[in-house]
């Protein structure tokens, strides 16, 4: 689910060209259901931490941001749980 308004994805578009397509590919994504909780409010796990993917981070709940990976390749977002 987006977490930000047009106006902001304007902005950050005009800081990293291209970015909008990502967001919104992150935001459309069909992600599977947690393997815990069955929850379907889960993001993708990414490792980094440089200014995009902050930004793709604070923009959709689809995308986890992890310093150095992750302990799965996807993350629940109800259970704060990782899994494959």
């Amino acid at each position: 689910m987006l977490k930000i308004d047009k106006q902001i994805l304007y902005l950050y578009e005009k800081l990293y060209p291209g970015i909008r397509e990502s967001i919104l590919h992150f935001d459309e994504a069909k992600l599977p259901a947690c393997s815990r909780c069955r929850s379907e409010d889960t993001a993708v796990v990414r490792c980094g931490i440089i200014g995009r993917t902050i930004h793709l981070c604070a923009a959709t709940t689809k995308f986890k941001l992890t310093p150095n990976g992750g302990p799965g390749r996807y993350f629940c977002n109800a259970c704060k749980e990782f899994f494959n």
